[in-house]
């Protein structure tokens, strides 16, 4: 009352209104039971109006009553009362929506319960050592609240991030490092600690110290110590205190105690409070308690309305009745959830947080189903509206193609003109090619003769070259000095008048050979030297005349007539004489050459004429050929015209048979996707309907066994549900398996070990759909078994403890993996909170676990699965996962020892059911997958749908194989019937030891030491089949199966039972023996074990007493038992007889 001023209670009315409300503070928080809490109000009111006199009751007692400290904006703690609940709500909201975009995201809901604890928690944290103790189950919003109030009172929130190996010396190094910023620096924080984080009870002494003293024993260090003293020696000194060292340390924990405020948030579940409670008082004693109660009524319907406003495909006109609702299936779970502990001594818990998860699924479903509803009916329609269309256009096609046929055939008379045109032209080149081809044989040939002819003319030209070469050398010897010196000679020597002889012969013109061939002639020939030199070197070598070569022979065969020997004379007269000897050697080669240069000349023109006149045809063929390409070019023209226009032609035509095909082939789809689409239509509107109870189904079913689900639907949601006003639309025998999974899906399921029983069928159907972690209940390991084979390797398998689990954890966060972490206790490592709570951080991004930020892959799921029978997961846990119960069910046992038992006696037939079975599942995942692959391809198929063929071929391939897939179904029908009916001659043997181990699996309750495994009873069983003894006759076979199963289960269980238990299973055994083969009633079992009395009856035989009379009475109720009373009072002596007999139960009753 303190924190109050005079704007606080400006009148006495205002006064008596903060003691209320303080006086409801520190006491009335405290009260647990919803009757002690109205007695105290009760109690309030009555002490106020006695103790106060003429007050204004209107203005005391008014709603709401609250006082709180954040009036104006956050840091201003003027405590004043609530004057406008929509004021305080948009402060909570916009100091809310600060905290989620500065700190991190919190999806808070502020109705009326949770402002009322933002304002109690901030009361607390305001106030000087203010700590709290916040009491409820998990999921209420105990620490979501508390943070926001901590925003608002500016505190920073400190939270344990616990690791692998977390210890008190951990917790003591982090409430040293809290110590040190409040008490140092004059932080404000808040240490916020729930259950979860409590990994050992020895950290609760820790806390106890730090609520009681504020001194925590070996925190710091002596050095450790001597920093904090002279960190606040300073301001102990500004304070007017002495500066010792303890009035140092007591200045710090005094700061410390009124910056640090102490958070603690625990679940009331359990005795773990009440026993924290005695072992650690300061807990309670040195903390404001404020309880979490559950949601009242009106919270639920408010919160539920206010998310259910936000969406949009919801119809407004039924929200209140949809959060009406949601409200009376979480209240109802409730009421449930407290039989189903009495009776079956199971723990199931609901909490707040269970219902936001209900709500949310419920957003998320109606969404996409909508959107999947909306997909199918436009899908649906595309489908329709191409059939219409394809229809429309076949009369078109049909026009379109008679006026291609005539185009065609005039295409045809063209290219067939053409094709006359191009032989007669192709003839003419041929005639042409043949004629060249003649002359250039011709030519080859010359060309052959002339080469060779040039090849001989050039050898021998070759060799009249160096005879010339050597002439010319001879002349080129000759000097004018040595000619001056041969003509100087008087008379020559004997050697050199031949040569001048020879020369006087050689240069006779016109072959008149000179018959003075004297030295004189001589002399006078080589007067002039120029001249004579010029006249040899312009001599005509070619043309000698005959007589000269005759006249001249002699000379040259004279064996003196030699360079050699002259030279020896005269130089001059040797370079004449070889002059002479090698123009006489040329001239006679030159003679053979010229004939053969002749002919060679001769060829030469014959074969340049020959080539001019292949080069004019050759022009004429190349023009002739240009013609034939022109008209080719014209022909292939027309040809591809042609093909084109028959191209045409034929794809009208395959148009016109796929549009038949396709129309006719559609025609029964016509029909029966025109009424689907009507009936999606309806979906539509009762979709809302279905999925609220669908999601229901989700939410709450799980925990349950096959009964209690039965008994929810049927006698609490439907009920309720048909009361509603407005009413909600629903389809009519709604069954959610229908609405969250179709018989494709389901076989699919069975295919890979799901048990076809229903419970297991509604057990996957919630582990798939569920938003939540699911958490599976599996002591048959019936599940995992689906799991393991459903995800196959794409499925990470961990277990606690294991080594690296952990980090094989964090990996698969990351990486999206499927994380089935199997073999849970009924705690969990402490590290994987804010996993399963989905505390994420960074806008969604990360995840903290332990000290690392984890990258947080949207596709990461995880699964749980314990093998514990009958756990007890507290309500933090089950509020962050989806507790799912997959222990075997009754009818599923026997279904799986069926199969067990026809395999053992009959195993061809077991083996024809077990194809038989995956055979019909793969039917229904074959026609589902077809007719999705039909609708895709229409709405894929774009404009030209008649140019598809794989179209129409994958709709005749689909209707071929629904139609002998239809075929196949009738016959395997037919074939099950009579496998069902071989079957069920042995059903009578699985229904005994299922109904056994069901009786084994109760035992428990007498004492929890009696745990019976499914598979160590199923080697029990099949021990029994094999030692059963065998018999020809199918009957008397099935009755030995019966009694060995029962014998062998007898004595296997007997053997680990205390033997005062032994009778109590053997009278279990014999009376649901009989009563699952009709031989006793149930009522007479129930009367025999309950003994009903009819009260305030008068026996009216002495020898019954009043009780037993009244037990008479009720027997008599029983049909078969009918007039018993009368028949006991109209023969009392005999009756007298029975029960005074020593062995009454061996005598026979009166009458018989």
């Amino acid at each position: 009352m303190l924190f109050a001023d005079a704007a606080c209670v400006p009148t006495p009315a205002d006064l008596i209104r903060l003691w209320m409300h303080e006086a409801t503070r520190v006491y009335g928080d405290k009260l647990v039971d919803t009757n002690d809490i109205e007695t105290f109000e009760k109690l309030v009111v009555e002490f106020v109006k006695k103790g106060f006199d003429e007050l204004d009751e209107e203005q005391v007692f008014r709603k709401p009553l609250l006082f709180f400290h954040f009036t104006e904006s956050i840091g201003d703690s003027k405590y004043m009362p609530m004057v406008d609940t929509n004021r305080l709500e948009s402060f909570l909201l916009e100091a809310l929506g600060q905290y989620n975009d500065l700190v991190a995201a919190m999806n808070l809901v502020l109705f009326e319960d949770a402002i009322n604890n933002v304002c109690r928690i901030t009361r607390i944290l305001e106030s000087s050592r203010g700590n709290a103790l916040l009491i409820g189950v998990g999921g209420s919003g105990k620490q979501s609240l508390s943070r926001l109030a901590a925003y608002i009172c500016s505190l920073d929130v400190f939270q344990l991030q616990l690791r692998k190996g977390y210890s008190t010396v951990d917790l003591r190094a982090d409430l040293a490092q809290l110590y040190l910023r409040s008490g140092i620096k004059g932080q404000g924080s808040m240490f916020l600690m729930t259950d979860a984080q409590v990994a050992e009870e020895r950290f609760l002494v820790l806390i106890n110290d730090l609520l009681s003293t504020g001194e925590i024993p070996d925190m710091f260090s002596d050095e450790e110590l001597d920093g904090v003293v002279s960190a606040v020696r300073m301001e102990v000194k500004l304070a007017g205190l002495a500066e010792t060292r303890e009035n140092c340390w007591r200045f710090f924990i005094d700061r410390v105690r009124r910056r640090l405020k102490v958070v603690l948030c625990f679940s009331p579940v359990g005795p773990t409070l009440r026993i924290r409670s005695r072992r650690f008082p300061a807990v309670v004693n040195c903390s404001a308690i404020n309880w979490f109660h559950e949601w009242p009524q009106n919270a639920l319907e408010s919160v539920s309305a206010r998310f259910l406003e936000e969406i949009e495909v919801l119809p407004k006109d039924i929200v209140r009745s949809v959060s009406l609702f949601m409200a009376y299936v979480h209240t109802s779970v409730n009421e449930m959830s407290q039989i189903y502990l009495l009776t079956e001594r199971r723990y199931n818990y609901t909490t707040p947080k269970s219902f936001l998860e209900q709500i949310s699924l419920y957003r998320k479903l109606l969404i996409e189903n909508d959107e999947e509803l909306g997909k199918k009916i436009k899908r649906l329609e595309q489908g329709l509206e191409r059939l219409r269309s394809t229809s429309e256009q076949v009369d078109d096609l049909k026009l379109k193609l008679a006026d291609q046929e005539v185009i065609l055939q005039q295409k045809q008379e063209s290219a067939n003109a053409l094709i006359e045109e191009v032989k007669i032209e192709t003839s003419k080149v041929s005639e042409e090619k043949e004629r060249v081809a003649e002359e250039e044989e011709k030519i080859t040939v010359i060309a052959v003769e002339v080469r060779e002819q040039e090849r001989i003319c050039s050898e021998d030209l070759n060799k009249a070259k160096p005879v010339l070469d050597a002439a010319a050398e001879a002349l080129l010897g000759l000097s004018k000095e040595s000619l001056t010196e041969l003509k100087s000679f008087s008379s020559p020597p004997a050697g050199v008048q031949p040569v001048i002889e020879a020369l006087i012969v050689l240069r006779s013109p016109g072959g008149k050979i000179p018959r003075d061939r004297s030295w004189k002639v001589g002399k006078a020939m080589m007067a002039k030297i120029d001249g004579f030199m010029k006249d040899l070197n312009n001599f005509d070598k070619k043309n000698i005349h005959p007589n000269v070569l005759k006249t001249i022979q002699p000379y040259l065969d004279n064996p003196n007539f030699e360079k050699s020997k002259i030279e020896k004379l005269s130089s001059a007269a040797a370079g004449l004489c070889e002059w002479i000897i090698n123009v006489v050697k040329y001239n006679k080669i030159w003679v053979d050459t010229e004939p053969k240069m002749k002919a060679l000349e001769k060829a030469t023109d014959t074969l340049n004429s020959a080539q001019a006149k292949l080069k004019i045809l050759g022009n004429k063929i190349r023009i002739l050929e240009e013609q034939l390409d022109t008209l080719t070019r014209r022909y292939d023209e027309a040809v591809a015209e042609k093909i084109k226009s028959e191209q045409e032609a034929e794809t009208t035509a395959q148009a016109i048979d796929l549009a038949n095909r396709l129309v006719n082939g559609l025609a029964s789809e016509n029909v029966r996707w025109s009424q689907n689409i009507l009936d999606f239509e309806k979906s539509r509107v009762t979709l809302p309907g279905d999925i609220l109870f669908a999601t229901a189904f989700l939410s709450y079913m799980g925990c349950f066994t096959r009964q209690f689900r039965e008994d929810l639907v049927n006698k609490f949601w439907l009920p309720f549900l048909k009361e509603l006003k407005p009413p909600i639309q629903m389809t009519e025998n709604l069954d959610p398996l229908d609405l969250l999974a179709d018989d494709a899906i389901i076989a699919q399921w069975n295919n890979d070990g799901l048990p076809t029983d229903r419970m297991s069928t509604e057990n996957a159907i919630i582990l798939i759909s569920s938003t939540r972690w699911p958490l599976m209940i599996d002591p048959q390991l019936q599940g995992v078994k689906w799991i393991k084979n459903m995800y196959g390797t794409a499925l990470k398998i961990v277990r606690p403890g294991q080594k690296g689990y952990l980090d094989a954890i964090e990996a698969a966060v990351s990486n999206g993996d499927i994380v089935l972490l199997e073999n849970i206790d009924e705690k969990i490592d402490a590290v994987l909170d804010p996993l399963l709570g989905r505390t994420l951080i960074k806008k969604g991004t990360a995840v903290k676990m332990g000290e690392r930020e984890v990258d947080f892959n949207q596709k990461f799921r995880l699964i749980l699965q314990t093998k514990l029978a009958n756990p007890h997961y507290k309500p933090e846990m089950q509020a962050q996962t989806t507790l799912i119960n997959f222990t075997v069910t009754r009818d599923g046992l026997e279904e799986q020892l069926l199969a067990e038992v026809v395999k053992a006696e009959r195993p061809d037939l077991e083996s024809k059911k077990s194809e038989l079975t995956k055979q019909q599942n793969n039917f229904k995942i074959t026609l589902k997958v077809l007719e999705d692959d039909l609708l895709q391809r229409l709405a894929a198929a774009g404009e030209n749908i008649l140019g598809d063929v794989a179209l129409v071929i994958n709709l005749e391939t689909t209707k071929q194989t629904a139609a002998d897939i239809e075929v196949k179904v009738v016959e395997a029908r037919v074939m099950g019937m009579e496998i069902d009916s071989a079957r069920e001659q042995y059903r009578v043997a699985a229904t005994r030891a299922s109904l056994l181990y069901f009786i084994l699996n109760d035992l428990y309750k007498i004492n929890p030491i009696y745990q019976f495994s499914l598979k160590a009873f199923g080697t029990v069983f099949q021990n029994a089949l094999v030692t059963a003894e065998q018999h020809t006759d199918l009957q008397e076979r099935v009755k030995n199966l019966l009694d060995n199963i029962t014998f062998s289960v007898f004595m296997y269980t007997s053997r680990g039972l205390f033997e005062s238990d032994k009778l109590i299973f053997m009278a279990q055994m014999t009376f649901q023996i009989l009563l699952t083969d009709k031989g006793i009633e149930y009522s007479e079992l129930d009367f025999l074990l309950r003994f009903p009395v009819t009260p305030n009856v008068t026996s009216p035989v002495d020898f019954i007493t009043n009780v037993g009379w009244g037990g008479v009475k009720s027997l008599s109720q029983i049909d078969d038992l009918k007039n018993l009373d009368r028949d006991i009072e109209s023969s009392a002596r005999r009756w007298q007889k029975l029960v005074d007999s020593e062995n009454p139960e061996r005598e026979k009753l009166p009458g018989e």
